[in-house]
């Protein structure tokens, strides 16, 4: 980005990138894009959380060093990663409870009896 373009957005265009990077980093843990080098959509919850939260560190460390646009950005972003954690680890805990109740029916049942017979 250059000088007069950073100027007309209001953008550090090297702040700019430092933020879009974790935020790629956090969707990317988050399943919602493909790593960009396996292809593969995979979630990894701890690591979005760290994700999220060097962005959380890096808004507390600027308070009052950012302009109006950069805050609003930075802010932004963290709001839509927050959300989408919730959403993600939502769904993930949903998944692990029907799995282990899923889990505990195929148990009951894996001597082979019917389960709906008193034998």
């Amino acid at each position: 980005m250059t000088e007069e373009q950073r100027r007309a957005t209001g953008l550090d265009g090297r702040f700019f990138r430092l933020v879009a990077t974790f935020e790629a980093a956090a969707m990317q843990q988050l399943g919602k894009i493909a790593h960009p080098v396996t292809g593969e959509v995979e979630i990894n919850l701890e690591g979005a959380r760290d994700s999220i939260d060097m962005l959380a560190m890096v808004s507390e460390k600027t308070e009052g060093n950012l302009n109006e646009d950069e805050r609003r950005l930075l802010d932004h972003i963290l709001y839509q990663l927050r959300l989408n954690f919730v959403d993600v680890s939502d769904d993930a805990e949903t998944g692990a409870s029907e799995d282990s109740a899923s889990g505990t029916e195929d148990e009951a049942t894996s001597d082979g009896r019917d389960p709906g017979s008193d034998a």
